[in-house]
């Protein structure tokens, strides 16, 4: 009988030959689990609250996906229509609707991601030169950030490879299915975002070969590009079923038709009227591509498809080109004053086309020197190392900002009222956003309905109800804005940060007792006031201002932490929390009539270690050669922490 001799394979060598065998699938699953690591790290799982460019909308997105409500121009319904049920099916398990927006985004980038692979593998790179590339597009900075936040714009991303995948194989086979498929995609890439019509030559490019069979299955293919825009019903269906948050009025005919046919070209694009304005915007233009990837590497990626023609793929070299050019133009000629998001979303596709582009050269490389594409690979990947340690701080300061939270906090301040209910109005956008998610999703704020500034402040105050602002929104709705509509107007605070607005004096001599009663000699007098601890280092302060007669000038507010009283010198003030004016800066004394009585709060923050023995309180004024003169002041004893 023979013996057979066994072969022991080391778990190393199966490891070895699974990589051979599956190393395709090796190199999709590292990239795709090297890109889910890194946009999880960044995600953002607040409320967004931060006003940058990047994240205009996401608070709006935040809000709208969990209510399965409606957003901003162009309506964005597909976007909807997939986003609403995966982010309530994550709230069901216990992600909040804030992460749970984020985790969408960082679905559809991954979507782009393998869809940036299988383009490359097409133009011919081997697989782990594709998920090289890939890696590129997905670690650029606009790429990383809006992967992490909850917008749209990584879905915009994959409709467009998606669209350039299916151009492909039809331009190859001529299937109708292929036809049928890039129909569907480019179509509803259209309805989705306008911008994407730029990529139509391109994909015309790449179906070139296949023009007969384009116009034997013409009609079916017309058919669906005909019926695109019926995903926009979307936005009157959720209308007339009850949707709580509503973005203009897509429940008429009027306000529908206004969305379907809205290319924001309007709101957003200014072509340079000069040369000078032309190079101003050249170099804004030019930074934030590079602030996207080095240099070097996005023109070796949009070199690599211009070399594809050099060896036999002229069509594709042709077609991948033209796929990300327009977009150039595109970043010059939006433009709203600012640097806005819709210009850092029209850069995604130069990116992704810039990644592609490295990826096939890379596989050039390596058919003609192995050693050439392995050395092209390590620099590569040096490269994005390098690029992911410098851009993942840059990203996080954007993602975990917690901006957000500050108008959340400023609303908590405000004290509960039996006697009237209160009305907290806010700017649409940002502080509205925070304010809104706050109630709906973390239980607070309940004391108060929140409402925006499109809301009838009229009929607010004639109603009876205590109408409450947040003080930054002076800086937007001065007080002629308020006086247009309510008449003249009485102001007090209602808490730090936060102003009542009334067409009636807010407060009565009946309602506010003469505690600490101290002329200021101005025609003011100090009627009342309350010190306590309002944290473990800061004192809240409440005054109570009474006009005795109508004040000649305004007066500044004087509010001292002493640490001797009288203070002996400037070292024995340890802080101070001075206004130009009372009520948050907004309520000049000249305004003030006479019987009339201004609260007025103060946050004075103690420094570490220090001991204060009172809190003197007063006023002043600066003559026009900027002398002094204080008025009495009223001294209060630090109260027991």
């Amino acid at each position: 009988m023979t013996a057979v001799a066994t072969i022991s394979v080391s778990p190393a060598g199966r490891a070895s030959r699974f990589i051979r065998r599956h190393a395709r699938a090796v190199c999709y699953a590292a990239a795709l689990a090297i890109v889910l690591i890194a946009y999880l790290s960044t995600l953002l799982t607040a409320v967004n609250g931060r006003p940058d460019p990047y994240t205009t909308d996401v608070g709006e997105i935040q809000n709208a996906l969990p209510r399965w409500g409606l957003i901003h121009y162009s309506g964005y319904p597909f976007y909807l229509v997939t986003g609403s049920p995966f982010v309530s099916a994550l709230q069901a398990a216990g992600i909040p609707p804030a992460a749970g927006g984020s985790l969408l985004s960082v679905v559809w980038g991954l979507v782009a991601v393998w869809l940036a692979m299988r383009l490359a593998e097409e133009l011919g790179a081997p697989p782990w030169a594709a998920a090289l590339g890939a890696l590129a597009m997905a670690l650029s900075a606009s790429v990383w950030i809006y992967a992490s936040v909850a917008e749209v714009n990584t879905l915009t991303l994959t409709f467009v490879l998606a669209a350039m995948l299916a151009a492909i194989r039809f331009g190859r086979t001529g299937r109708r299915r292929d036809l049928l498929l890039l129909a569907l995609l480019f179509s509803q890439s259209i309805m989705h975002q306008r911008a994407t019509v730029t990529a139509a030559p391109a994909l015309l490019v790449l179906v070139w070969p296949q023009l007969r069979a384009l116009w034997r299955s013409i009609v079916p293919a017309a058919g669906i590009c005909l019926v695109a825009p019926a995903i926009y019903l979307y936005l009157p269906l959720r209308v007339w079923t009850g949707a709580t948050w509503v973005f203009g009025s897509p429940g008429t005919w009027e306000g529908f038709w206004k969305i379907l046919l809205d290319t924001k070209v309007d709101r957003t694009v200014r072509v340079p009227i000069d040369w000078a304005h032309w190079f101003d915007r050249a170099g804004i233009v030019t930074q934030l591509i590079l602030n996207d990837l080095p240099w070097p590497l996005l023109l070796l990626g949009l070199a690599g498809l211009l070399a594809l023609a050099l060896i036999g793929k002229r069509r594709e070299s042709l077609a991948f080109t033209l796929a990300w050019l327009p977009y150039l133009p595109l970043t010059f000629i939006i433009w709203e004053g600012r640097i806005s998001d819709a210009e850092l979303a029209v850069k995604l596709p130069i990116m992704a086309f810039a990644g592609i582009g490295l990826a096939a050269l890379l596989g050039m490389l390596w058919s003609r020197s192995r050693a050439a594409g392995a050395a092209g690979a390590l620099a590569l990947l040096a490269a994005l190392s390098a690029w992911a340690w410098v851009t993942r701080p840059a990203v996080t300061a954007i993602t975990h900002d917690t901006s957000g939270e500050a108008a959340i906090a400023v609303a908590e301040r405000i004290p509960s009222s039996d006697s009237r209910p209160q009305i907290l109005m806010a700017l649409w956008g940002q502080d509205y956003w925070a304010l809104a998610y706050a109630q709906a999703y973390r239980g607070q704020l309940r004391d108060l309905q929140v409402v925006d500034h499109n809301a009838d402040v009229k009929s607010i105050v004639q109603a009876g109800n205590r109408l409450l602002v947040l003080s930054q929104t002076f800086y937007v709705l001065p007080l002629d804005w308020w006086e247009h509509r309510l008449g003249p107007l009485y102001l007090s605070t209602a808490a730090p940060g936060v102003v009542e607005v009334s067409a009636n004096p807010v407060f009565t001599p009946a309602g506010v007792a003469a505690e600490t009663p101290l002329d200021l000699g101005n025609g003011l007098a100090i009627r009342a006031t309350r010190l306590n601890w309002s944290a473990p280092q800061q004192l809240h302060l409440v005054v109570f201002w009474e006009a005795r007669r109508v004040p000649a000038e305004d007066f500044h507010v004087a509010v001292h932490l002493t640490a001797h009283e009288p203070p002996q010198s400037g070292a024995d003030i340890l802080a101070q929390a001075d206004a130009t004016h009372p009520v948050e800066d907004w309520y000049r004394t000249s305004r003030w009539r006479a019987g009339e009585i201004v609260r007025d709060d103060y946050l004075i923050d103690v420094p570490a270690g220090a001991q204060p023995v009172a809190l003197d309180v007063g006023m002043y004024s600066v003559d026009p050669e900027g002398k002094f003169a204080n008025t009495p002041k009223l001294s209060l004893p630090i109260p027991t922490r």
